[in-house]
């Protein structure tokens, strides 16, 4: 059944709009621009045959609109049908760089044009810095406490708490998500809810696919992303008809920064760059909401999951530390048209967690018992002065990665608590880049704050929190690519007497050991690696150090030296299954298959759905003779993950090897699609339509090999 919620104007709301403004006559004119396009909106909806309540019209006769009687009701419609309801998260995106936060050197022309016609919120916190686990508190509107994901990597979104998907598909919404980066691949939990959930990332083949680093295509352009949705959207039967939720997620400012020719030519600064893009993407979305009359009966909703430092506090990017430089994020809201909420700015503090509430609020839905956000509509229509949130608490379990102790804060009022094992006060009133730690001096307001972050922490933590499932090796390597380094291994606790080192001291160690990975998932080891080897001589029993030097050398081609630094690995940190993984590769890449063979079958019996453990696995079985087995292993692989080419294609080549080739044509057609450019695939494609006598299907395959590669071109007697 179909629920339609509609929204109630006053004259309150129509007063304050006119007072807000300062002069009737430019709120006449915007008013009587906005009235233009809900018209245009409210016949296209006649046309398609229903009601502003929703329901069928009994004709289809065009409604007579007087004009003065548009004019004397410009605010005053009693009802108006569901709104669709469009979010935007640009990845990574500090507030303070976005032209209408006041940063003069952005190119933002979008978001600004946004804010002027919306709501601009000053001060929005975010509750952790991190993608995946902050998209999931703007998604479900708790904090990491309750919805379980701590982290970027082994961490999954379970079927609770009910995400704003879940609940507007409840409520009749068509549902859908772009999406930019494989760190929200719909494994990780954020598609339920979703009839669409667009994250088109592949495991590429290649010569030396599957390896080490470079693993998958980890993201895609905003431009892309954009053209995905629009895609969608122009393909929906009646946009008019059935009210929608699409969420657009832009990742191009996250690092490495790397903006288009054109906006790094506009911009010295490659993020402000990237910003800039993403910006003049989000511009050709809104120009084709505009263009369908979609724009102004929209809720649209503008955010990012977490900022950037640049070497603040000695951090640069995001994750490790919990200051504001990665915490304060934008957030605009534009009203569907006939809210009566005028334009303007808000400098009290929000939360991300307070956007799905919102939305609901519009909707005239109640929020689930589960949401810890709050609605801001009251603030939004200027009923209320001060902030609805109270405290906000915020962390990172990141430098859990690593053995350190993980960070949590508590916000209230003008001050910042941090909880570490050496804890931090901050006056953001006086101190907003947290450069001066109180806690020393203003011990009373410290232990204040320590009793209501313990307080708080005990109320927004269940008594039985989500656990982390087991992180995938093939997962650790190719996040490692957008420089989050991660281990398969358990999280790390402290003993009573004994915490974990604190972050801070850690700093210099994290800054070698990352910029250490990212090199090495950029392929360059050759600089990688005097870092690592200096830094396992320096902390020999820093397993990530080890783990991360393993997988150069294995890159490198240096078995030996790959195979001493995972035995070390695996003697500092025996549960950890990557470094299992990793040294049944470096033992296959030896040709001591027999040897592999445990590691890699103890890897994909603990993870199931590893595909890397299953492509080797086949691999090896293949090697060694075994086809039954060897088939088995990379169809499980390719029905793990449908977009790993080359197992798709070992199957293809297995099945038409065994003579069954009507079922190695659909595996070959497969890899075809997602790799265009493969000739391999194209000749097996030819040669298995030959073989089942269809010569006319055969001979353009043929005919695309040959261009592709000179070594697939048949003899001239038989072309």
């Amino acid at each position: 059944m179909r629920v339609i919620v509609r929204t109630r104007l006053g004259a309150e709301e129509n007063a304050r709009a006119s007072l807000e403004c300062g002069s009737l006559l430019p709120l006449f004119s915007r008013e009587l621009a906005r009235v233009s396009a809900f018209r245009r909106y409210a016949v296209s909806r006649q046309q398609a045959g229903l009601s502003e309540s929703g329901s069928k019209l009994p004709h289809s006769k065009p409604a007579r609109l007087l004009p003065l009687l548009w004019i004397f009701t410009l605010t005053t419609f009693a009802r108006a049908a569901s709104p669709n309801v469009v979010l935007i998260t640009i990845d990574t995106v500090r507030a303070d760089r976005v032209g209408c936060y006041g940063y003069r050197q952005a190119r933002t022309p979008t978001l600004d044009a946004l804010a002027r016609e919306g709501v601009l919120f000053q001060t929005v916190v975010a509750s952790i810095p991190l993608t995946l686990p902050s998209h999931c508190s703007i998604m479900t509107g708790t904090y990491p406490t309750v919805h379980g994901v701590r982290d970027n990597l082994g961490y999954t979104l379970g079927d609770s708490p009910p995400t704003l998907a879940t609940i507007l598909k409840q409520h009749g919404y068509s549902t859908a998500a772009f999406v930019g980066a494989d760190v929200l691949d719909p494994q990780r939990g954020l598609n339920r809810g979703f009839d669409t959930y667009s994250c088109p990332l592949r495991r590429k083949m290649g010569p030396n696919n599957p390896l080490v680093f470079n693993l998958v295509e980890l993201q895609r352009r905003a431009e892309e992303v954009i053209a995905d949705a629009l895609g969608w959207l122009s393909t929906q039967p009646n946009l008019a008809a059935r009210p929608f939720l699409i969420w657009i997620h832009l990742y191009d400012p996250h690092m490495p920064y790397d903006p288009p020719p054109r906006f790094r030519a506009l911009l010295r600064d490659p993020y402000d760059g990237e910003i800039a893009y993403a910006d003049y993407a989000l511009g050709k979305a809104f120009g084709f909401l505009k263009q369908h009359n979609l724009y102004d009966p929209s809720l649209i909703i503008m955010a990012s999951d977490h900022g950037e430092s640049f070497g603040e506090h000695g951090e640069y990017a995001h994750g490790y530390f919990i200051y504001d430089t990665t915490l304060l994020v934008p957030l605009i809201i534009k009203p569907p048209l006939g809210s009566g909420i005028a334009p303007r700015r808000i400098d009290v503090p929000v939360r991300t967690i307070d956007i799905a509430p919102t939305v609901l609020q519009f909707l005239d839905i109640a929020p689930p018992p589960s949401m810890q956000g709050v609605g801001l509509l009251s603030l939004l229509r200027g009923k209320t002065a001060g902030s609805p949130t109270g405290v906000t608490y915020c962390e990172t379990y990141y430098p859990n990665e690593f053995g350190w102790s993980a960070l949590r804060a508590l916000r209230s009022g003008q001050f910042k608590y941090i909880d570490a094992p050496k804890p931090e006060l901050y006056d953001l009133e006086a101190d907003p880049q947290e450069n001066r730690n109180l806690y020393q001096t203003k011990q009373a307001v410290a232990r204040e704050l320590k009793a209501k972050f313990e307080t708080l922490l005990a109320s927004i933590t269940p008594k039985a929190p989500p656990q982390r499932s087991g992180l995938s090796p093939s997962e650790a390597a190719a996040l490692a690519s957008l420089g989050y380094v991660a281990t398969s291994g358990p999280t790390a606790v402290g003993k009573p007497g004994h915490p974990l080192p604190d972050p801070k001291d850690e700093l210099p160690t994290y800054k070698t050991l990352s910029s250490a990975t990212q090199m090495a998932a950029e392929g360059k080891c050759d600089r990688a690696l005097p870092l690592l080897n200096r830094l396992a001589q320096e902390q020999p029993g820093l397993y990530m150090g080890q783990l991360t030097r393993a997988k150069c050398e294995l890159a490198s081609g240096k078995y030996d030296a790959a195979e001493s630094a995972l035995d070390a690995a695996i003697r500092i940190n025996p549960g950890a299954l990557d470094a299992v993984f990793y040294k049944g590769i470096c033992l296959f890449q030896e040709s001591r298959f027999k040897e592999a063979l445990p590691s890699l079958q103890l890897v994909a019996k603990a993870l199931p759905n590893e595909p890397y453990a299953h492509f080797y696995l086949g691999s090896i079985y293949e090697r060694e003779g075994s086809a039954a087995q060897a088939l088995a292993e990379y169809q499980k692989c390719a029905s793990i993950d449908p977009n790993f080419e080359v197992a798709v294609y070992k199957v293809g080549y297995l099945l038409a090897k065994n003579g069954k080739f009507t079922e190695a044509i659909v595996e070959f057609k497969k890899v075809a699609e997602m790799d265009p450019g493969n000739a391999s695939a194209h000749f097996n494609l030819a040669l298995a339509y030959t073989k089942t006598g269809n010569e006319a299907a055969a001979r353009p395959e043929f005919e695309t090999a040959c261009k592709l590669d000179a070594t697939k071109c048949l003899p001239r007697d038989q072309r």
